[in-house]
């Protein structure tokens, strides 16, 4: 058990996640920091920046000797705990998160809520988020707040209400 690895989800401190998977990476450990693109406005230019997909949050694929090591990196500010254990992704879901990435889009409009409201238990049936479960927290305008149990996690999508993308469970 010590030498099988599995992917971790790690907290770190507000603006840490880029630092943290570098350091980590550097030390020899299998990190993933998701990035999204987005613009930025200041007062003089417009400025396509990356900001992680999950603020103050990166994963890494690691054997429990190697979890120790990640524990004590510069930034970290813990391991995400679930019921006593480390909390563990699938690779599936780590391989999800990159085809996210890889295609580029700039919001998350592929859910529709028209009959969704706070406490309703979702399934993504349709676009980028395919198959991914979890609760609604707030529908507000055209954006809905979703627990995703995978990540432990609020996630905040723009949808477009033409769309009958969601699944009640």
């Amino acid at each position: 058990m010590k030498n099988q690895r599995q992917w971790i989800a790690i907290y770190t401190r507000p603006k840490w996640e880029k630092k943290v998977n570098q350091f980590l990476q550097q030390q020899g450990i299998a990190a993933f920091c998701p990035l999204i693109k987005t613009k930025r406005q200041w007062a003089d230019r417009k400025k396509i920046v990356e900001i992680p997909l999950f603020s103050s949050y990166v994963f890494a694929e690691v054997n429990q000797l190697e979890q120790y090591q990640v524990e004590q990196a510069a930034g970290v500010v813990g391991v995400v705990y679930h019921c006593g254990k480390p909390a563990t992704i699938t690779e599936n879901e780590i391989n999800r998160i990159k085809t996210l990435l890889r295609e580029n889009y700039e919001d998350l409009e592929s859910i529709s809520f028209d009959h969704v409201s706070p406490g309703d238990r979702i399934k993504v049936k349709a676009g980028v988020l395919s198959d991914w479960q979890g609760e609604v927290i707030m529908v507000k305008g055209k954006s809905v707040v979703m627990v995703l149990e995978q990540f432990n996690c609020a996630l905040i999508a723009k949808v477009d209400v033409s769309q009958r993308n969601l699944l009640l469970t």
